[in-house]
């Protein structure tokens, strides 16, 4: 009697229990489901001089249509609060190095990087220096935002899991979203000055009479056999670059699997056509730019539309925006097409300076006590006390980092901290008409400094650095206190000969003065670039279009995953891999008939092409190991990108003297290269003939919450695929690394086009749009570059609140 008495207890005990979870799941649903924006009908918009009007096609592309440019400014304001509250929020947040005070104490080692550089003080100043304009666009932009987030019926969803309030869009916010494109894309070049400066005081000796960067040149090249810059200001081609890359087969790349390793460098593709190479008559211009890949995408496609009227010219901007900020960052306006690349170069720097002890007083040296500037920040975090941080600054520039054991204080210096770097002038190229226009707006934008490509509807191409350019290029180029360049010496190229232009983050063009302003002393030793792999095949893809071409032939470039940069590299195993070097050893045969059979493509069956690459990778870590440790350095410290040429130098000329003394001969250790190689890689499938390339990184597209809720991840994370493609060619593909849009538009001609991104335009898990067109992505497959018909529509209408 007691036992059926208990059962029925639990019996009763449990379903109570399921009751109890229901009803929390329900009520999270309940929850989740509230904070999903209203799309359609009428809401009352006190900010809004008259109505606009927000569309939605099937995708959830947003058309915004107002009267004026600030109502259109408030009007994506309010479609990025609605969709991308979240992501603008982290944006700012690490810009400004308030992550902690959402995140707790995880996030404050981030935020102590970022807080050094006093961003939210910096996007203050850059506002006030703005056009009366454009602070009304950027306010009418912000008041959208929060409008936009208060008609959310719930506050977004994350914040829920968070237990935390959205913070309420500021002006300067906008500007920090500026910030954290810098950081993203500049901020990496800090480590890699400190080891450059590192290396270069081990090889610096007698024969070095110029001291810096004397004798770095062996390991950071100013030019490689892969350099394929564009052709100079006169028009003339560079004749001997072309010949170089002509008379050497096809170099290698560059990204160890373990040890030390390359970083993904922040970079993209574009490119364009002339008018007389394509079907249409106007340019052709083509995007792919690759970042870190997250969930929801970097961009948020739109259409803007100012209606035309007595007084407003009509205006229509297709392509990708950047939440957090009102300007088309990349498209057309029906005049010009126009797409970015990251420009490297001299934009930053570190420099030593002989200390003993540093104070909140000042500094102590050889010369005696100097004066540190110190402003104090305050990090609020989540959960925890304030940390108060000191950012102490010099005529050197900001403190960076403190050495005590070697006495040795560390000072940076980035553009990125000077006010007059930065401004809001990327939203004149929505009314250029032409490129010649355009490439005399670019010395006054002010954005991270990259590589654009335009093209205009009468079939004209040009390229030209967005970013403001100290026309110093010596060791005064980073102070701010000299001129900048101006139209007549920016660099600049308009309709070269050949009627094609490429970018890729390597050496754009092929001229002295040019290379000067961009990297300063740098250029010596390549500005920082990256190699010019990627570049080349661009190049020698349209080379191989001779007229007529279309947008398809664009998506065919962006996705050309052959390996025509390791080609060399197997040619070198097949070599390497004779009848001596497989005597006994069957795995090494097995080795070589897996890669004498490739596909030469970096495609998700590949076998060969994983055990090429795997062995460049080991040959790769292997030898800059040998090198920082014959200088006495941490080997773990990672590989510049243009090392490849050294590498390639080395293992082809094989000087015994650079040999580490553990090895009789080059031969010995490029075989043991091999050894390691497959050790390693049936450590990771067992069978060689297993290894394919889909399989060495999976491509994991995940939302930042994720990984703090696993049991989530199916809802929050897109499919996890293998997908073809890696560094070093046009369809750069690694990991949770790539393209994060694509497209290719001449102007005139949108409907034509094709644009395509990472993943869907909401935030928000339980919105169709939150992955829709993730797929067509992931395969390659183009959708319209304009939206598609109306599903949804939703007006602004203005009024008293």
């Amino acid at each position: 009697m007691q036992s059926v008495s208990l059962r029925r207890v639990l019996k009763f005990g449990g379903l109570t229990v399921a009751i109890v979870i229901l009803a929390a799941v329900v009520s999270a649903y309940a929850l989740l489901r509230a904070s999903l924006p209203p799309l359609d009908g009428a809401l009352l918009a006190p900010a809004a001089a008259s109505p606009v009007v927000i569309e939605r096609d099937g995708l959830g592309i947003a058309t915004v249509s107002a009267a004026n440019r600030a109502d259109l400014a408030f009007g994506t304001g309010f479609a990025h609060g609605q969709d991308r509250f979240f992501q603008m929020d982290l944006l700012r947040r690490l810009a400004a190095g308030e992550l902690s005070e959402l995140f707790g104490g995880v996030a404050l080692r981030q935020d102590q990087k970022t807080r050094l550089f006093r961003f939210r003080s910096v996007a203050g100043a850059v506002l006030a220096e703005a056009t009366p304009a454009q602070r009304e666009l950027v306010l009418a932009y912000a008041r959208g935002v929060n409008a936009g987030l208060a008609s959310l019926r719930s506050r977004p969803w994350e914040y829920w899991l968070l237990g935390a309030q959205p913070a309420p869009w500021r002006t300067e916010d906008t500007v920090l979203v500026s910030y954290a494109m810098w950081w993203d894309l500049q901020s990496a070049g800090l480590a890699q000055e400190l080891l450059r400066h590192e290396i270069n005081a081990r090889l610096t000796g007698p024969e070095c009479a110029a001291g810096w960067k004397c004798a770095l040149q062996f390991l950071y090249p100013h030019d490689t056999s892969w350099d394929s810059p564009n052709a100079a200001m006169s028009g003339s081609a560079s004749s001997a670059s072309a010949t170089r890359v002509g008379a050497h087969a096809a170099p290698a790349p560059l990204v160890a699997e373990t040890g030390a390793e390359r970083p993904h460098p922040a970079g993209s593709n574009n490119w364009a056509l002339a008018g007389r190479l394509t079907s249409t008559g106007a340019a052709l211009v083509a995007s792919d730019m690759h970042l870190g890949l997250r969930v929801p995408t970097v961009w948020y496609r739109a259409r803007l539309r100012v209606n035309a009227s007595a007084t407003a010219a009509a205006l229509e901007l297709n392509g990708v925006t950047l939440p957090g900020s009102p300007f088309l960052v990349a498209g057309s306006n029906g005049q010009v097409a126009w797409a970015f690349t990251n420009s490297y170069g001299k934009w930053l720097d570190v420099q030593p300076v002989e200390c003993s002890s540093v104070g909140d007083a000042g500094m102590s040296t050889t010369e005696g006590l100097v004066p540190l500037e110190v402003e104090r920040e305050d990090i609020r975090v989540r959960g925890g006390a304030s940390v108060s941080l000191a950012v102490r600054s010099a005529s050197a520039g900001i403190l960076y980092r403190v050495d005590p054991e070697a006495h040795r204080c560390w000072f940076a210096r980035w553009l990125a901290v000077l006010p007059q770097a930065s401004n809001l002038n990327l939203q004149s190229m929505e009314r250029a008409a032409s490129v010649a226009e355009v490439l005399a707006l670019a010395p006054a934008v002010g954005i991270p400094h990259q590589n654009i490509i335009v093209g205009d509807r009468e079939g004209h191409i040009g390229w030209s650095i967005f970013g403001r350019i100290p026309l110093d290029s010596g060791r005064q180029r980073l102070t701010g206190e000299g001129p900048w360049t101006s139209a007549q010496d920016h660099p600049h190229l308009l309709d070269p000969p050949s009627g094609r232009l490429w970018s890729a983050n390597a050496r754009a063009i092929d001229d002295p003065r040019f290379e000067a302003l961009l990297s300063g002393d740098e250029a010596l030793i390549g500005g920082d670039y990256d190699l010019g792999a990627r570049a080349h095949q661009i190049r020698d893809d349209l080379a191989a279009l001779r007229g007529g071409a279309t947008p398809a032939d664009m998506l065919a470039v962006q996705l050309d995953d052959r390996a025509v940069f390791l080609a060399r590299w197997r040619e070198l195993l097949l070599g390497l891999l004779d009848r001596q070097a497989l005597l006994e050893r069957p795995t090494r045969a097995q080795f070589r008939t897996l890669i004498a059979n490739w596909n030469a493509r970096a495609s998700v069956d590949s076998v060969g092409y994983r055990l090429v690459r795997a062995y460049h990778d080991e040959t790769e870590r292997s030898v800059w190991q040998m090198i920082l440790k014959r200088l006495g350095m941490d080997a773990e410290a990672s590989v510049p990108a243009r090392f490849e040429q050294a590498l390639w130098d080395l293992v082809s000329m094989r000087p015994r003297q650079e040999l580490a003394a553990n090895f009789g001969s080059w031969r010995e250790f490029l075989l043991a290269a091999v050894d390691a190689t497959i050790t390693d890689l049936t450590g990771q499938c067992a069978e060689l003939a297993h290894c394919t390339w889909g399989r060495h990184d999976v491509v994991k597209i995940r939302h930042p919450l994720s990984g703090a809720l696993p049991f989530m991840a199916w809802l929050l994370d897109m499919p996890s695929l293998e997908l073809p493609g890696d560094h070093d060619m046009p369809r750069v593909q690694d990991g949770a690394f790539g393209a994060s849009e694509r497209f290719a538009v001449s102007p005139g001609h949108e409907s034509q086009g094709y644009l395509h991104i990472a993943g869907g335009q909401s935030g928000h898990p339980l919105s169709p749009y939150y992955r829709a067109g993730f797929d067509a992505w992931a395969r390659g497959e183009p959708l319209p570059f304009l939206p598609g018909s109306v599903q949804h529509r939703l007006t602004l209408q203005p009024g008293k609140s």
